[in-house]
């Protein structure tokens, strides 16, 4: 529960920064980590029924384009794909390059709106 709680508190810090310069992006920020939650949650649903997965690109690529609070979250509430060190290091590495790139953007959207 500890690991579920910090990791809404780093989503919620992310997300507030973000929201504080650039609110559309926030917003979409936040739709897409609704929707890997959800995502998470189905796939292991879908584990647990020995149904159709979701692929795990998929997954990555919503991580990647923003969605990592909610895949964060939703692997951590699930308990879904933590045993796979290839996913969570992939997860990681989408994460990181989101958080830097937005970062950037951040940081350049402020050093313009100053001048």
């Amino acid at each position: 529960m500890k690991s579920l709680t910090f990791a809404l508190c780093i989503s919620s810090l992310f997300l507030s920064i973000t929201a504080a310069i650039l609110p559309k992006l926030a917003i979409a920020y936040l739709a897409l980590s609704a929707y890997v939650f959800l995502l998470y949650y189905l796939d292991k649903q879908r584990a647990r029924n020995h149904g159709r997965r979701i692929p795990e690109a998929k997954l990555h690529l919503i991580n990647l384009l923003g969605g990592w609070p909610g895949g964060y979250c939703g692997s951590l509430a699930f308990r879904h794909k933590n045993s796979k060190p290839e996913f969570v290091r992939t997860f990681r590495l989408t994460a990181a390059t989101n958080t830097v790139a937005t970062l950037l953007l951040l940081a350049d959207t402020l050093k313009h709106s100053n001048q």
